[in-house]
């Protein structure tokens, strides 16, 4: 008896240790958005309760979307950057988001209209690095406050039942709310599979196909599942009409796809598929790179429609034509943002490598397979890219060791 009662208080105190480790390794973050106050602004609040493990935080502000910070403890404005160091107990920084925003002077990529709201977490909260005690991660929520005559607020983050958002970034010590949200009076039209849920939202009014949408998405899924594996629990796809942006932009599980955007170009090409793929796969080309993920993108665009059925052998033939005319005059695929015809040369050397993988791997092996390891490296280089293909064929990719589009001195 006195055997069972030592083990079962040594069981005790062990496990009231581990308990107390667990929580003192996390601490609460609790971001909160008021979005009643005017027409031209969030205000957002970053509240920390317990900030006893925060040594600081170090915001980089921009000027286009942040103004009005203010905190309590200690707070340093300076060069673009709120440099904050927390009370212990109930620390809160609050600051001023401009929601009304231009992209190159073409249409808005964030907007606060009467009845809607469309914007993106990555301008809500500003960039940060933080210092906490060794081994201490966030454990961040999002709350939002709307108009009374709103209905509801979307985004790619699952929500709780108590109506915020869970933000948990694994790659990240201070979780913050990326990609697109939407808020205001909706129409969502939502499809929840095995592994993911897919929502497409909209301003109701405007005139966004929702249903043709998602079931383009979805007559493509597994398609899509094929090339990049596991996909994300939740993607949201943002749409709306002028004067938003007239083009595709993608996000941390979530995109932004204009209302009067095809889903499939008259060339051949999906605007759909491509931000799709981004945002899947999260792969970005490294420095001068940036070829590999434009390239990927857009050759996927068309190859996961064609592999899905929709379109045939000869249309897909009639794709890579025209890719080929329009990029005739490219001389080389470096550069910091690829252009769209440096792309279009870049999807169709992706569509060289996969034959060249599938031929020099006795068909075991394919362009899929490539993607799926530059998913694990995210911030892809050419020469991690020749070395994924060299270790699915055994050997040197000619096209990537030869090709002159690549053929540069300090290559």
């Amino acid at each position: 008896m006195f055997t069972y009662i030592f083990r079962l208080f040594t069981f005790y105190v062990i496990s009231s240790v581990f308990t107390s480790a667990a929580l003192a390794d996390t601490y609460s973050l609790q971001y909160k958005v008021d979005l009643t106050r005017d027409t031209e602004h969030a205000y957002v609040s970053v509240v920390i309760p317990d900030a006893a493990s925060v040594r600081e935080i170090d915001f980089n502000l921009d000027k286009d979307f942040h103004s009005d910070v203010k905190a309590n403890g200690d707070l340093e404005l300076e060069d673009g950057r709120a440099r904050w160091q927390p009370p212990q107990k109930d620390a809160e920084l609050t600051l001023k988001v401009k929601l009304n925003h231009k992209r190159r002077g073409d249409g808005y990529d964030s907007i606060r209209e009467q009845d809607f709201a469309i914007f993106r977490g990555d301008d809500l909260i500003p960039p940060a690095s933080v210092r906490t005690d060794k081994g201490v991660e966030s454990k961040a929520s999002l709350n939002f406050t709307l108009p009374e005559h709103w209905t509801s607020v979307n985004s790619g983050w699952l929500k709780t039942e108590a109506a915020t958002f869970d933000i948990n970034d694994p790659e990240r010590n201070f979780d913050r709310p990326t990609g697109w949200f939407i808020a205001g009076k909706l129409g969502t039209r939502r499809e929840r599979m095995q592994d993911t849920h897919l929502a497409i939202s909209a301003p109701l009014g405007n005139a966004v196909k929702r249903m043709d949408v998602l079931s383009f998405v979805l007559l493509n899924w597994n398609t899509i599942k094929e090339v990049v594996g596991e996909t994300p629990e939740k993607i949201l796809l943002v749409s709306a009409g002028d004067p938003m942006w007239r083009g595709g932009l993608s996000g941390p599980n979530s995109l932004f796809l204009h209302a009067d955007r095809p889903m499939v170009s008259e060339n051949g090409t999906s605007t759909l598929l491509h931000e799709l793929f981004h945002t899947i796969t999260s792969i970005s080309g490294k420095d001068e790179d940036d070829w590999i993920a434009e390239g990927l993108a857009e050759y996927y665009s068309f190859d996961i429609l064609h592999r899905a059925g929709g379109m045939t052998d000869e249309r897909r033939t009639l794709v890579t034509e025209w890719l080929a005319d329009w990029s005739k005059d490219v001389t080389t695929l470096y550069a910091r943002s690829s252009s769209g015809e440096r792309t279009a040369r870049a999807a169709l050397l992706f569509d060289e490598l996969d034959d060249e993988i599938k031929v020099h791997s006795d068909g075991k092996k394919s362009l899929d397979d490539a993607v799926k390891a530059m998913i694990q490296v995210g911030d892809v280089s050419l020469a991690d890219l020749k070395e994924i293909v060299e270790s699915l064929t055994g050997k040197p990719s000619a096209l990537l060791q030869n090709t002159e589009l690549l053929a540069t001195e300090d290559k």
